[in-house]
């Protein structure tokens, strides 16, 4: 015992640690180590697969792309593709040309799992009901007759999303707005910009309603810019897709970090 006590005295004076000092290190708190109580995670951090479902009328079938790939789509398939978060994306694209706000919900009743299992749903719809009202009228359009088709127009819409609501809670829906292609073939109408404007204020005020909604407006995109048009004058061509995905991407981007 004695002998165990005199190594342990030689310790401490060969280690250039005095006895006093031993004491003092006795009172000196431990730091504490470990991981902290919440850990948080980027949501990117972990990559995710992405089920989306698009539908509505020729720009989400993507007609003017001569490549044929699916317009603004595809274009935004791939820019979901290159994001760390994302693994993988499956589309199932719904777009027919020509349907109007009213032949959505016969594409709803059709396709109700797909929308079920859906992460996300595009949606693209609204050029052909303003079409409707020019062709219905051609010798009496007003600035009133676009008003009061524009609240109709937003009744429909309030009530598909309703539809979409109840088949799925939790998708983000994506309604893309219109544009204005009708500059030149409506020349004798100069408030045509302007009822575009009030279509898309129409629409984003019932996109507003809703959660993990988002209304992306791209007309100020093809404002003055026919070199964004397919050869109809009225189509986007692959630029004009392109554009669109953009600014969809940069909506989804921004409500991830909210």
């Amino acid at each position: 015992m004695k002998k165990w006590g005199l190594l342990f005295l030689s310790l401490l004076l060969s280690g250039g640690c005095s006895a006093t000092e031993a004491m003092k290190m006795e009172n000196i708190p431990l730091r504490q180590i470990g991981l902290p109580s919440r850990l948080i995670i980027d949501q990117d951090f972990i990559p995710r697969d992405w089920n989306v479902v698009a539908f509505g009328d020729s720009l989400t079938e993507g007609v003017g792309d001569r490549d044929h790939q699916g317009g603004y789509v595809f274009d935004l398939k791939e820019k979901l593709l290159h994001n760390k978060g994302v693994r993988s994306v499956t589309v199932t694209n719904l777009g027919k040309r020509g349907l109007r706000l009213s032949q959505l919900q016969d594409v709803i009743q059709s396709h109700e799992q797909e929308i079920r299992e859906a992460d996300m749903v595009l949606i693209t719809i609204g050029g052909n009901d303003i079409m409707k009202v020019v062709r219905s009228h051609l010798f009496d359009l007003t600035y009133d007759l676009f008003e009061k088709n524009q609240k109709s127009f937003a009744a429909k819409l309030d009530r598909l999303m309703q539809s979409l609501r109840a088949l799925n809670p939790h998708a983000t829906i994506v309604l893309v707005g219109v544009y204005n292609p009708f500059s030149s073939p409506l020349q004798d109408v100069p408030e045509i910009d302007e009822v575009i404007d009030m279509w898309n204020r129409g629409s984003q005020a019932v996109l507003s309603k809703y959660d993990r909604a988002i209304f992306v407006d791209v007309k100020d995109l093809f404002d003055n810019r026919d070199d964004l048009l397919y050869d109809d004058q009225f189509h986007p061509n692959e630029l004009g897709y392109e554009k669109i995905a953009e600014r969809v991407y940069e909506h989804l981007l921004g409500s991830m970090k909210q």
